[in-house]
């Protein structure tokens, strides 16, 4: 009875991992940690113009619109299996 309650939790968990849309969604969201994290100090010190704010501005853009398009992938990702 242990047997057969323990391999129908160990199914039930594989089951619930088989989609990729998480998997996509975590790693769109440590890239834009990251990005935040290291990048926006970097070009607050070091700038070849002297823009700052510009610079800054256009990262924040350019990383918002890559976390979009991340999101909008895991999205279609969704019904997709896990190959590991």
């Amino acid at each position: 009875m242990i047997r057969l309650i323990l391999i129908l939790f160990l199914f039930t968990f594989q089951c619930s991992q088989l989609s990729r849309e998480d998997q996509f969604r975590e790693d769109c969201d440590d890239t834009r940690n990251r990005s935040y994290l290291y990048m926006l100090p970097i070009l607050e010190r070091h700038t070849t113009s002297g823009g700052t704010e510009l610079n800054t501005t256009v990262w924040i853009g350019n990383t918002e619109l890559a976390y979009k398009k991340c999101i909008s992938e895991s999205k279609k990702n969704r019904y997709y299996l896990r190959s590991n």
